[in-house]
């Protein structure tokens, strides 16, 4: 089992050819993200379902919390539950069901996902266009009825799409045999280009979160200089078409 956490590596100097990557091991858990990671990386969110909009960390390996379909390993399934290489996600980012905090802390009391239908969206903002993005995502159920995407942006516009569903359908581009979506399930999606889409990079990102989930490790290649406090240097992988 691997886990590495920005506490253990306060800083990481990536070098050009390699990918970042964003974890939120840095985040205690449901504390509620503001500016954490900016200029480099914005986060915000949307909540249909509440008065409030919250993207909060969530540690996976809290256990017995509210959500235990969150909780990790072991993982009912996924390629990220592969026998005896388990990964050890950490804290992932979810949209909030709650917002009690009590001591005024930036902290939820008891932090939980959004199981309304659709949850929300979390908002990605890159402060330099990244030409490939990949993620972590963690007990995505039914693909279909949960309806999640992502929305891939430059420029301020729209540039494409792809829904989770293509993940897991033979023939899709982005197909991955290696994929199962189900309860407890952990998968990392790998990075998708934006030349697929016609561009250079993406400056935004959006999540649209079709229901009960947890996203972590957006994959983003690195500058050649020093990385923000969270970033862990991993070389990427470029998907075929």
């Amino acid at each position: 089992m691997l886990k590495l956490t920005a506490a253990a590596l306060p800083l990481i100097i990536a070098t050009a050819g390699q990918a970042q990557v964003y974890t939120f091991d840095s985040l205690v858990h449901g504390e509620i993200l503001t500016n954490q990671f900016e200029p480099a990386l914005s986060v915000t969110g949307t909540n249909p379902n509440r008065s409030f909009d919250i993207v909060a960390g969530f540690d996976t390996q809290t256990m017995g919390g509210p959500d235990p379909d969150l909780q990790g390993p072991p993982w009912a399934g996924g390629n990220l539950a592969v026998s005896n290489t388990e990964v050890m996600i950490g804290t992932a980012l979810i949209i909030a069901e709650n917002d009690v905090d009590a001591n005024s802390d930036g902290i939820l009391d008891t932090p939980d996902d959004e199981g309304g239908r659709p949850s929300g969206t979390i908002d990605l903002g890159f402060a330099s266009p990244v030409p490939v993005f990949g993620l972590d995502i963690v007990d995505i159920e039914g693909v279909v009825q949960e309806s999640s995407s992502l929305q891939f942006y430059s420029g301020g516009s729209l540039v494409g799409s792809v829904n989770f569903s293509e993940f897991v359908t033979s023939g899709s581009a982005y197909f991955d045999a290696s994929v199962t979506f189900g309860n407890n399930h952990a998968n990392r999606i790998q990075p998708i280009p934006a030349s697929d889409f016609g561009v250079a990079g993406f400056d935004r990102v959006v999540i649209e979160v079709g229901g009960s989930s947890a996203y972590d490790t957006f994959v983003v290649p690195a500058p050649a200089s020093a990385v923000a406090l969270g970033v862990l240097g991993l070389g990427a992988t470029r998907r075929r078409r």
